[in-house]
């Protein structure tokens, strides 16, 4: 990690070529060049900025917690996920967040380079086709849909490996580099992207340098990419390869949760409502309902519309392809289970395109 002296170190001199191009602060966009000069690196899926004037004051937009160990004088948090559920947008969110803090009618420098140099040459009138683009996306291709097969093709693969790996006293961190090696082999090539969470006894996160535990369960979120387009399926395995009465309860509940979902979900119904029907169906069960999104649609993101989330207003539409997530979290499970199903919105429904069993072991 960089330190934060290094980072001052280098706003200094920052502060230099502003001062010599006669500008007043400098408005830095780039993920690499945000970490350059505060120290914050950040997830990949999230867009933080920055805004150095030329008094020396930096500040930062992300969605990180606490800006303690960064080299930033004001930290600005913008909502990276609603309700677990990432906007696609999310460039957008953070600017509307650091707008505020911007020097008025002051000259900035901005790093133009990547993407926005490109832009430029649409010219300073152009209209901005982001939101139409996104829009766009939600409804899939057959060719898309082919690529999101592959990629799920890929996190079985991982699923069958891992349910024969597991077991008490096997590293997570060393399960993590196996599944790895198992995914890149079966993707014929380098993935881009891995996945989610890799952890016993947790409800979700990365892989540490942990044994797992007899009676813990391994939450295993898979999201390879494969040409470019993400899956992003779960499983959960009991570490002791029997698992608990509990545990093999909570998962029929969620494993019928998903049937009872299943018949539901059709073009028209809005992505709240879906939530709303697993949310009432976990507490008719007993449990303390939906703590987290129920899904989201899957594409050239992990996240993208639509969004089945109360924070959101989206409606299903033949074409879209969809996860539903629904989980159950107590210390009695340790520390929970989650099972995620891929689907593709039809005229008729849904077809399912996932096929890896739900069971714990």
């Amino acid at each position: 990690m960089l330190t934060p002296e290094g980072c001052r170190a280098r706003q200094r001199r920052l502060l230099e070529r502003l001062s010599s191009l006669n500008l007043d602060g400098a408005l830095i966009t780039e993920r690499e060049h945000v970490y350059y000069f505060t120290g914050y690196r950040g997830n990949w899926k999230h867009a933080p900025a920055a805004c150095l004037d030329k008094s020396g004051r930096m500040t930062l937009v992300s969605w990180a917690e606490s800006p303690e160990g960064l080299a930033v004088d004001e930290a600005l948090r913008y909502p990276a996920h609603k309700f677990a559920t990432m906007p696609t947008e999310q460039a957008r969110e953070a600017a509307a967040k650091l707008k505020p803090a911007l020097p008025a009618g002051k000259k900035l420098g901005v790093d133009l380079e990547g993407p926005a140099a490109l832009a430029r040459l649409a010219g300073a009138d152009a209209a901005d086709l982001t939101p139409e683009i996104v829009r766009l996306r939600k409804r899939k291709e057959p060719d898309e849909v082919d690529a999101l097969r592959r990629a799920i093709d890929v996190s079985q693969t991982m699923y069958a490996y891992a349910k024969a790996a597991v077991k008490p006293g096997l590293d997570e961190l060393e399960l993590f580099g196996e599944l790895r090696a198992v995914a890149t082999r079966a993707a014929g090539g380098d993935l881009e992207r891995f996945g989610n969470d890799f952890r016993a006894n947790s409800p979700g996160g990365p892989a540490r340098k942990r044994a797992m535990l007899e009676g813990e369960l391994y939450i295993l979120d898979a999201g390879p990419s494969v040409d470019g387009y993400h899956a992003d399926n779960c499983r959960t395995f009991a570490v002791d390869g029997e698992g608990s009465g509990a545990q093999h309860k909570a998962c029929r509940h969620i494993a019928a949760c998903l049937e009872h979902l299943e018949q539901l979900a059709k073009p028209g119904i809005a992505g709240r409502a879906l939530f709303e029907a697993a949310d009432r169906f976990l507490k008719d069960g007993g449990y303390a309902g939906m703590v987290h999104h129920l899904g989201h649609g899957i594409g050239l993101a992990p996240h993208e519309a639509p969004q089945l989330n109360p924070e959101y207003e989206s409606v299903l539409e033949a074409g879209d392809v969809i996860t539903m997530e629904p989980g159950i979290y107590s210390e009695e499970l340790r520390a929970g289970i989650r099972l995620e199903h891929n689907y593709a919105v039809t005229e008729q429904g849904l077809e399912r395109l996932t096929t890896f069993p739900l069971e714990l072991l």
